[in-house]
């Protein structure tokens, strides 16, 4: 299994791409606001719009594919807080199955602005690194991204994003505080047992979606309700995975809902 992973990332998506053609995925640095506030934070999001038929990768893609990346170059004093990814869905490259977008989908970033600011506009700058998949793959590494704000007392909505900011930041799974969770190992399984946080009324539609490459994206997910309501999920270790972690963290996602967890083995 680990050469048949490292055979996908790294041979599949040249093989794929043998005629190449112009990168189809269209991407944005664009802001929630259409100025700069001293001392708040500033909301950007980086807009991902796939052709249909395409996709591109969460932060962690699976056993395939190239995470999305971003990499901040900015202002000293300024500083990029924690991405905000909503939630993934299941896509394939080939035969194998990854975690992604289609569609389109805006990956949210916080940006701390310092207390003092002397100039009157402040270019903000990343380089993004990508891989679109559909017909064929389409890498593209450090793309030049840059934009400028000008400086300002208040922070006026932008009203040709605000749409878009309000839609995927309600699809940002919720970090859990309450879900009773459990996780341990059982030879090649990992078992994840949770009392939902609702009642539900059936198991369909349940997915983890692993942050960090424990679970095998390819392998069949087996989800179980058991008479008292709880939930038992098994989950197929990844060959190319960590192997010592002390928890499980990623994305459980309900027919209603999506939570962020982080249980302990």
């Amino acid at each position: 299994m680990r050469l048949i992973s490292l055979f996908a990332c790294l041979f599949l998506p040249s093989v794929l791409s043998a005629e190449l053609e112009p990168n189809p995925l269209e991407v944005r640095l664009i802001s929630e606001t259409k100025s700069i506030v001293a001392g708040k934070t500033l909301q950007l999001g980086l807009h991902l719009k796939h052709p249909p038929g395409a996709h591109s990768y969460w932060k962690h893609p699976g056993i395939v594919g190239i995470a999305t990346k971003i990499e901040w170059e900015l202002p000293p004093g300024f500083s990029a807080g924690e991405s905000q990814w909503p939630v993934p869905h299941i896509v394939k490259m080939a035969s194998y199955e990854a975690q992604g977008y289609e569609g389109e989908t805006l990956i949210l970033i916080p940006i701390t602005i310092p207390e003092k600011l002397t100039a009157q506009a402040v270019t903000l700058t990343a380089k993004v690194s990508w891989m679109c998949c559909g017909r064929t793959c389409q890498p593209a590494l450090d793309m030049p991204f840059s934009l400028t704000l000008p400086v300002a007392a208040v922070a006026e909505p932008e009203p040709a994003t605000r749409d878009l900011f309000e839609k995927f930041r309600a699809m940002v799974p919720k970090r859990d505080r309450i879900l009773k969770a459990l996780v341990k190992r059982e030879q090649e399984k990992i078992i994840l047992t949770i009392m939902p946080p609702a009642a539900i009324s059936t198991a369909a539609g349940i997915h983890f979606f692993t942050s960090d490459g424990q679970v095998d994206s390819n392998q069949k997910q087996q989800v179980e309700m058991l008479v008292d309501g709880t939930l038992r999920m098994t989950l197929m270790q990844s060959a190319t995975g960590p192997k010592n972690s002390v928890t499980l963290p990623g994305v459980l996602v309900f027919t209603d809902r999506s939570l962020e967890i982080d249980p302990r083995y």
